[in-house]
């Protein structure tokens, strides 16, 4: 794809606080010149700046309980933010990494196309005793750089604002898995496949969440969330002509109620918004309800349904459509052994590309692809046999 498109090092100061003059979440950061603030929730910190068909957006997301390993935490937050096989966005094609006062980053970039424009995107991963965060900028010229620098450099966490056990951006909190002795154990992610011992997860916010045939059933206090699984084959058969949002709701929301009042989310933002909403009468029962969907792309389509008692409702809960996706890590269930013995094989691979930052040419490529293979026995032992091979 042609295009510009850079590749620089990761520029932060995490020792300047005098001169950040804004604060969110556990942040104090500041705005670069020209940029307007477009949305402050719970959920993000989005400014931008625009110059005729040029942009330039700068995404701050809440601080959230990490991995403690910033090569997980970056590809999870590459999977929410970045990855859009639609639009040619698929693995970082470059990565940095550096270390400020204890924290970790890890900074990948890529280039895409939406609606004919070509663009630049990046995202910066930090990551320190088990605290993540990640800043995104998505740019269609190069003159922004200096202002994307300026900002993942001025914004600067203050970890004792950090509640870990809390609910810093509304995300539920797993304590499902914890026995009578006070001790945690590993979770399973569910999948139209899933067949654990424990099927039901009580989240301390109040959320339950359980494993069906379809998808993950998240419910409290008369609402309703439906986490569908990643379906390869429907995603497939999506007409380019059928817009996501129209499509997935077709599939699973359609089918069981009757709407009026359809809303479709509208608005030019990285990444897209794939949204609606409407009144809904369900089909079985003639109840009532406002019903909602937002699809995800984080390795395929994740549909979410929600079902809320009434407009008034829904909105209380999700003000804005992002403030949905956080509820995807409700997909959490505890595991026993019974549930891992066998074999469990996985491999993944990265490589980086580079390209002269002022003619665009290419410059070569270096890979690594790697697989990993672990044996659980029933006697509580298990064995692994983990590879990494230069591509």
């Amino acid at each position: 794809m042609k295009g510009f498109f850079f590749a620089v090092p990761i520029i932060v100061s995490l020792f300047n606080v005098q001169a950040q003059n804004k604060q969110y979440d556990i942040f104090s950061y500041k705005v670069p010149a020209g940029f307007t603030l477009k949305e402050e929730s719970n959920s993000l910190l989005y400014y931008m700046k625009s110059e005729g068909k040029n942009y330039c957006q700068l995404i701050l997301y809440p601080a959230t309980a990490g991995e403690d390993d910033v090569d997980k935490d970056f590809q999870k937050h590459w999977d929410l933010f970045a990855r859009k096989p639609e639009e040619n966005v698929n693995d970082p094609e470059t990565k940095d990494t550096a270390t400020f006062n204890g924290w970790k980053t890890l900074k990948g970039a890529a280039r895409g196309k939406f609606n004919k424009q070509l663009y630049t995107l990046t995202v910066t991963t930090f990551s320190k005793n088990g605290i993540t965060y990640y800043i995104a900028a998505v740019l269609t010229n190069p003159k922004y750089i200096p202002a994307v620098q300026e900002f993942v450099a001025s914004v600067v966490p203050d970890e004792s604002k950090f509640v870990r056990n809390g609910n810093n951006n509304n995300q539920p909190v797993d304590q499902s898995n914890t026995d009578t002795n006070g001790t945690t154990g590993t979770t399973i992610i569910a999948t139209a496949s899933s067949t654990i011992t424990k099927s039901v997860t009580t989240f301390n916010d109040g959320w339950t969440a359980r494993i069906t045939n379809d998808y993950v059933k998240l419910t409290k206090a008369g609402t309703e969330l439906r986490l569908h699984y990643i379906d390869k084959a429907l995603d497939d058969a999506r007409p380019n002509t059928i817009d996501a949002p129209e499509y997935y709701w077709s599939k699973y929301v359609e089918p069981y109620f009757n709407i009026s009042n359809l809303q479709k989310w509208s608005g030019v933002q990285y990444p897209v918004i794939y949204h609606m909403q409407g009144d809904a009468v369900e089909k079985e029962t003639g109840k009532q309800y406002y019903v909602a969907i937002k699809i995800v792309y984080s390795g395929g389509a994740r549909p979410i349904v929600v079902i809320a008692p009434d407009q008034n409702s829904y909105q209380q809960q999700f003000p804005h459509p992002n403030d949905i996706d956080p509820y995807l890590n409700a997909n959490k269930f505890a595991v026993s052994l019974s549930d891992i013995i066998g074999t469990w094989k996985g491999s993944g691979g990265g490589g980086v590309e580079y390209y002269n930052v002022y003619s665009g040419s290419y410059a070569g490529m270096s890979a690594v692809s790697s697989t990993d293979e672990f044996t659980f026995n029933s006697n509580g032992t298990y064995s692994s046999t983990p590879t990494a091979v230069p591509a």
